[in-house]
């Protein structure tokens, strides 16, 4: 940055991330394909804003014993004009990127990338939706786009705040 611009300041997007910041009891329902149950189990997730710009998130869970951890950064770039994000978790060795826009009532968050789908060993479309339903819960619904147009939802977390 040149020494006579001036510091960037917090916009209005990344205000709305700062209400995120706290703990969060998590209900998570993984899908396991057509045909079987879903996989319901709970964990926890803390967020906490770094710089007033990026929430960084922290999530742990239990799978049927195995302990998952994972973390995500959620950011607005104000030059593009719209929300960035980013997970990974311990249970895969991909990065996973997104990026979208929330809509003007500030209650649904849609973010989507081109991600490596483990499960079908290609690249795929992910889209992230967050629906915010009050300050003390929310709903993250994440499915994956096939290369026939088929979606399939993932997972589904529902959030209360604790």
């Amino acid at each position: 940055m040149p020494r006579d611009a001036a510091p960037f300041e917090p916009s209005p997007e990344h205000e709305f991330l700062s209400k995120q910041v706290g703990n969060w009891e998590v209900s998570c329902r993984y899908s396991m394909g057509e045909g079987t149950d879903p996989i319901e189990v709970s964990g926890t997730e803390t967020a906490e804003m770094i710089g007033g710009f990026w929430l960084v998130t922290r999530f742990e869970a239990d799978l049927l014993g195995t302990p998952m951890a994972g973390q995500a950064s959620t950011g607005y770039d104000p030059i593009q004009k719209r929300f960035v994000g980013n997970w990974k978790d311990s249970s895969i060795p991909f990065l996973y990127a997104f990026e979208g826009f929330l809509d003007d009532e500030q209650k649904v968050l849609k973010m989507s990338g081109e991600n490596y789908d483990p499960v079908r060993g290609v690249r795929a479309i992910y889209r992230s939706v967050i629906e915010y339903h009050s300050p003390k819960e929310k709903t993250l619904t994440l499915s994956v786009e096939l290369a026939d147009g088929s979606i399939n939802e993932i997972l589904q977390y529902h959030y209360t705040r604790a």
